[in-house]
């Protein structure tokens, strides 16, 4: 569950210094900011239409399955090259600014996660909301403040439009040709996007429908990743 990783050296020095934004005030007063935070989580995956499952599968990378969020983001990369048809220069530039991304990234989101031990949706939900809850996706056994899925996509978005542009229509199809997911009934379309941001919002939205992440964890996330992948885009490479 990688405790310490949070310890390793970031490729940027920059990145190591980000103040950690502090989680809510722990409380189950449900008339709490931390009660709707997880109560949202929990109606929310109560009733999620067919396209929030999909949404939900398709950006889970599964470790023990597919290549992981990391590999998610370099395929991404790999479209990006492919679908502007970058010289062989720019190809490998944005390749490496992406591995920078996703390395700094996961390196500050645990040392965020195993700084403040941030309770999943699951725990809380079942001990102050209904303790015979199964959340659609299952839990990663780590903290979840803030989530990894959003720190990272994010860093690799911000990248990738600083390299092809803000506006760059694409599709993802990160997972076409896998079998489909019969314990939830869900199949790997391709996902369309106008931009690599929209790829980040839904991948950290991903987690919220799949009960493994509160807004927070995601917003913070999100927010975290983009300042790393500004501090990328600031690097002078050479040509």
């Amino acid at each position: 569950m990688l405790p310490y990783w949070g310890k390793n050296r970031t490729f940027l020095a920059a990145t190591s210094t980000l103040p950690m934004p502090t989680p809510l005030t722990i409380s189950t007063d449900v008339k709490s900011q931390y009660f709707a935070q997880y109560l949202e989580v929990y109606t929310k995956n109560k009733a999620l239409t067919q396209a929030e499952k999909e949404v939900s599968v398709w950006w889970a990378d599964d470790p023990s399955t597919t290549f992981t969020p990391p590999g998610h983001s370099y395929n991404l990369g790999r479209i990006a090259v492919k679908t502007s048809g970058a010289t062989l220069g720019k190809a490998a530039e944005a390749l490496a600014r992406t591995g920078i991304a996703v390395a700094d990234a996961f390196v500050m989101c645990w040392k965020c996660k195993y700084t403040f031990n941030n309770e999943r949706p699951y725990t809380y939900v079942r001990r102050a909301i209904d303790p015979n809850w199964i959340p659609f996706w299952p839990s990663p056994p780590f903290p979840g403040y803030s989530s990894g899925h959003a720190t990272q996509s994010a860093a690799s978005a911000i990248v990738l439009a600083d390299l092809f542009g803000d506006q760059f229509p694409f599709t993802d199809d990160t997972h076409v040709g896998r079998a489909r997911d019969v314990a939830r009934n869900t199949d790997f379309k391709a996902r369309s996007f106008k931009s690599f941001w929209e790829t980040a919002e839904e991948s950290a939205l991903s987690r919220f429908l799949g009960g493994i992440h509160t807004r927070q964890d995601n917003d913070t996330g999100l927010h975290e990743g983009r300042k790393i992948g500004q501090y990328i885009n600031a690097l002078q490479w050479k040509k």
